[in-house]
């Protein structure tokens, strides 16, 4: 009977907090009232298991973001948003976006991955990496999260208990505090201190030590230090001055974040030897006339982010979301009932003498977006792509992976937009139409193998292979697993095999193509728009929409096959882009002599009206007399 009264007194303690809890979010986080103050997030810290954080504590855990955070906010349904569903088997990909990249170039490798379902990536699974190896490489550009709350493979299973869960750490973008920093929040997913990065990166608390480097069986709660003396435990020690009387800790959260936040992980260098300092670039219009990120990128509580780009809409099955693209923001619709356009002052451009079709054919950024094109491409490293703010990065202008832009390709739904491009480069079996890739680790020791016999080619950039060693490898592979299909190395935008005499065939596959992103930002204004000097910015016969070349970076590309026509990715021969552009050399003596033409059937056509009018009044003269 005590037993019972017990239960049913736990059960209403539970539901009476999970009642206060709703309540708690119905008033204060995620139902605003019409208030457009900023609410004040003084509060305490809760670790993961629920419990207030002490200075005293010991052990002293780090706080958690999704216990401290879930008070007031729906962590639930935050956690399905944008920035970390890509492993959710229900989220939609929508148009294709920027991948992981896997370079490794001891194993010539460099492939796209996303656990999302965009063509031309892999899984990061296919390539044997669990969820804590995805994490150890590429999680210094997440914000928590998504891939950071599975459990992952079995075989992790002590290494989880070891680093903790990765939560969405919601000061990733939602905490103005001078201290905070993502690059340390980064630094600290690499040491695998999981549980420890919010904390770490808050600018109230320091991160010691690394739970990497601890042992599988090592207790974090107990806080026994492993029995290598060398090795540091991950610990954490909170400034006690910003903490008030109370143990609560004040976060500056604004409604609306400066872009240095989105910055982190969504940044862009172009290597231009013409303007190498930073100094000499341009920044998004956008940004230079003092709009924020989230005025168009914008979300609920359900985190599910406003990207812009024509067709989500429909995607979404909301009709608003149009609104925030660039046509629906400057152009509009003639259509709705209220008029959408002209949000944050957004000026209506008239594009007079520009052809309508353009508007057909051409997505906005295709003129106003990226680098003004040149010749040839440029290389382009990103956040992602280069680990771009994360301390100790390389900082070569040639630093893997090499990203060609701006290239103007044909998206799916028919227009044309500019794009950044990575080359696939990577071994495998082939087999009944498609290729097992395989991960670097399996590789490495054949192509390091085949270098060392060769000592004036160093591991550091792409390794320089030649056709003999390529086969070389494949011949090994095949002799590794005969029941595994045919082996296959993919590079350059070939695919390459054993062909039937023993020696390396070039083949045409899908595997082997480029693998593109439409690219939105940077922004350029009016004045720097393509076509604001004319027609031949685009229409000329050695105009870079149509004519530039594209570079081609891979360990191993033939020497005739370095670079490719801007036309190979628009599904319009050189020769009818050559036309075409020819016609534009006679197009102003076309002009001209249409509007004398114009001019001389006008003058006939006034001679004879006045000649007809004198013609009557002659006779109406006549009449009267």
């Amino acid at each position: 009977m005590k037993m019972k009264r017990i239960i049913l007194i736990f059960l209403f303690c539970a539901f009476a907090r999970g009642e206060t809890l709703a309540q708690t979010r119905e008033d204060v986080g995620d139902t605003p009232d019409g208030n457009r103050s900023v609410p004040v997030h003084l509060l305490k810290l809760y670790d993961e298991f629920d419990h207030v954080i002490r200075p005293d504590d010991r052990p002293l855990m780090p706080f958690s973001p999704k216990q401290t955070c879930r008070k007031c906010h729906d962590y639930e349904k935050i956690r399905h948003g944008w920035h970390f569903n890509a492993a959710d088997s229900g989220a939609r990909g929508g148009r294709r976006g920027e991948p992981w990249i896997l370079v490794d170039p001891g194993a010539a490798t460099q492939i796209p991955l996303s656990y999302r379902n965009w063509t031309g990536t892999y899984r990061p699974t296919d390539l044997g990496l669990s969820t804590l190896d995805f994490l150890k490489t590429f999680g210094r550009h997440l914000p928590g999260g998504g891939v950071g709350e599975k459990d992952g493979a079995l075989k992790d299973y002590m290494r989880w208990q070891v680093s903790g869960t990765l939560e969405v750490n919601c000061q990733s973008c939602h905490n103005a505090d001078a201290g905070q920093s993502q690059a340390e929040f980064g630094m600290q997913v690499l040491r695998q201190n999981f549980r420890w990065a919010a904390a770490a990166s808050s600018g109230f608390a320091t991160v010691r030590g690394s739970a990497g480097e601890m042992p599988d069986n090592y207790d974090t709660y107990t806080a026994v230090p492993p029995e290598a003396s060398n090795l540091l435990p991950p610990t954490v020690s909170y400034n006690t001055s910003r903490m008030d009387a109370a143990g609560r800790v004040l976060f500056n959260v604004p409604r609306r974040m400066p872009p240095t936040q989105c910055a982190f992980c969504h940044s862009s260098r172009v290597i231009d030897p013409t303007r190498p300092e930073r100094w000499e670039g341009e920044e998004d219009v956008h940004i230079a006339s003092g709009m924020l990120c989230v005025d168009c990128h914008r979300n609920g509580i359900d985190h599910q982010m406003i990207r812009g780009y024509e067709g989500e809409a429909e995607l979404r099955g909301q009709p608003h979301v149009a609104s925030f693209t660039c046509r629906g923001c400057h152009l509009g619709s003639s259509d709705e009932p209220v008029p959408l356009e002209g949000r944050r002052g957004a000026p209506r451009p008239e594009h007079l003498g520009l052809p309508p079709v353009h508007f057909e054919k051409l997505a906005c950024t295709a003129c106003h977006s990226g680098p003004w094109p040149g010749g040839t491409t440029y290389t382009v490293k990103t956040s992602r792509g280069h680990a771009l703010g994360i301390p100790k990065t390389d900082k070569a202008d040639d630093a893997l992976p090499q990203i060609a832009t701006p290239v103007f390709a044909k998206q799916a739904d028919g227009t044309f937009a500019p794009h950044d491009l990575l080359w696939p480069a990577f071994w495998g079996y082939g087999r009944k139409g498609y290729i097992a890739p395989l991960g670097p680790d399996r590789i490495r020791p054949l192509v390091t193998l085949i270098l060392s016999r060769d000592t004036t080619r160093r591991i550091g950039r792409w390794p320089v292979l030649r056709e003999s060693e390529i086969l070389d490898v494949l011949q090994q592979l095949r002799e590794r697993d005969t029941t595994a299909g045919d082996p296959l190395y993919v590079s350059g935008g070939m695919m390459y095999a054993i062909g039937p005499a023993g020696t390396l065939t070039r083949l045409k596959s899908d595997a082997a193509e480029p693998y593109g992103w439409p690219i939105a930002h940077d922004v350029r204004p009016k004045a720097q728009s393509l076509g604001i000097r004319g027609c031949t910015d685009c229409h000329a016969t050695d105009a870079p929409f149509h004519f530039g070349m594209v570079k081609i970076a891979s360990p191993y590309v033939v020497g005739s096959d370095s670079l490719s026509r801007m036309t190979d990715y628009q599904d319009v021969s050189v020769v009818s882009a050559w036309l075409f552009s020819k016609s534009f050399l006679f197009r102003p003596a076309l002009k001209v002599l249409i509007i004398l033409s114009f001019l001389l059937i006008a003058s006939v056509v006034l001679i004879q009206a006045l000649g007809g009018l004198a013609h009557i009044i002659r006779k109406l003269a006549s009449e009267e007399e």
